[in-house]
């Protein structure tokens, strides 16, 4: 099953939702679990293929971690630095995995990113 134009939309709305509500973002990236970009939105000057490609391969990496050391199914990743953090966080929309990547400067508050981040998987994942 490919990209649909309804999952195109869905996944447009919700990044640019997160982007206009959460101070601090820079940049939304929703892609395919194979790192393929769906749909973008934020402030920032961010190439959303490249970012779709790395948000890709972290999730899975997260994936790994998680399995081997026997927590279950893996559900985020987070990665903090010197002027901000990104989370990437896994979805499934009709057994296509999706990846949703928030790009945050300082300012931005964690817990809310993270919050609105997984309302935005949920949302993407019942449609």
């Amino acid at each position: 099953m490919g990209v649909t134009e309804a999952l195109r939309a869905l996944a447009r709305q919700e990044a640019e939702a997160i982007a206009q509500d959460i101070s601090g973002v820079r940049a939304v990236v929703i892609a395919t679990g194979d790192g393929f970009d769906i749909a973008s939105a934020g402030r920032g000057a961010v190439d959303p293929q490249r970012i779709a490609a790395l948000a890709s391969s972290m999730s899975a990496i997260g994936a790994v971690v998680s399995a081997e050391a026997g927590l279950g199914r893996s559900t985020s990743v987070t990665v903090g630095t010197d002027d901000g953090f990104a989370v990437v966080h896994a979805a499934t929309h009709r057994g296509m995995d999706l990846v949703i990547n928030v790009i945050a400067g300082p300012d931005a508050l964690l817990g809310q990113v993270n919050y609105r981040t997984a309302a935005a998987a949920r949302s993407l994942s019942s449609a």
